[in-house]
């Protein structure tokens, strides 16, 4: 596993400073994320430093772009990015990953567990069967890494997040301009560029207040 200076460093690169207890929980996270991987697929990834540069590194750099806060959603979180990443980031939120594999999620509970963290819940359902029985309006930031963003999704994220609310899609520079443009809910930011890639990019929406005539 690497030192704790050498992940400082290597969240240094992204701009990124993170406390030592910060990086000691990056550093259990990734052990055990090592350890799972062998037996359930968790990410293709197989190299530490490459795990903590573009699975860590990349959730974490949402907090450079915007201030989050209150509850925080994670849309097929997999192995928890960025959600999970970003609640050692920012521990004030409260998130909820939503994971319909219910190995991922028994992973995800070990994580927390030994982390020893509060303020994540962990829901092993689809997104579509489990928005539809939400309050609106019941988070104020929506995450998603690994998700197809179709009509629908953009739908459901939009009735979750109040007017002037977080939809941060993590795609490509590619994926974005469809994505917008299918989103009429949201003003779109421009796609902002991930360090150390020339596809990876972060697409921020903002929700729109509703017109009524």
């Amino acid at each position: 596993m690497p030192e704790l200076d050498t992940l400082a460093e290597e969240f240094a690169d992204y701009g990124l400073t993170l406390t030592t207890p910060q990086l000691a929980q990056v550093n259990t996270y990734l052990t055990l994320l090592l350890h799972w991987n062998r037996r359930l697929n968790l990410t293709a990834l197989r190299q530490p430093r490459a795990i903590v540069r573009q699975l860590f590194a990349e959730s974490i750099y949402l907090t450079r772009l915007a201030s989050l806060q209150g509850r925080l959603l994670d849309v097929g979180t997999g192995a928890g990015f960025p959600g999970l990443a970003l609640k050692l980031a920012v521990p004030s939120l409260a998130v909820t990953l939503l994971e319909a594999s219910h190995r991922k999620c028994t992973f995800l509970k070990e994580v927390v567990r030994a982390l020893g963290l509060s303020g994540v819940t962990i829901v092993a359902e689809r997104f579509e069967a489990w928005a539809a029985a939400q309050p609106e309006q019941a988070f104020d930031v929506v995450t998603s890494r690994a998700v197809a963003v179709t009509p629908n999704f953009l739908a459901l994220a939009e009735a979750l997040l109040p007017a002037g609310a977080l939809l941060a899609l993590f795609t490509t520079l590619a994926g974005a301009a469809p994505i917008s443009e299918s989103g009429p809910g949201f003003v779109w930011a421009a796609p902002a560029l991930l360090p150390h890639t020339r596809a990876r990019a972060i697409l921020r929406g903002t929700k729109k207040a509703r017109c009524f005539t």
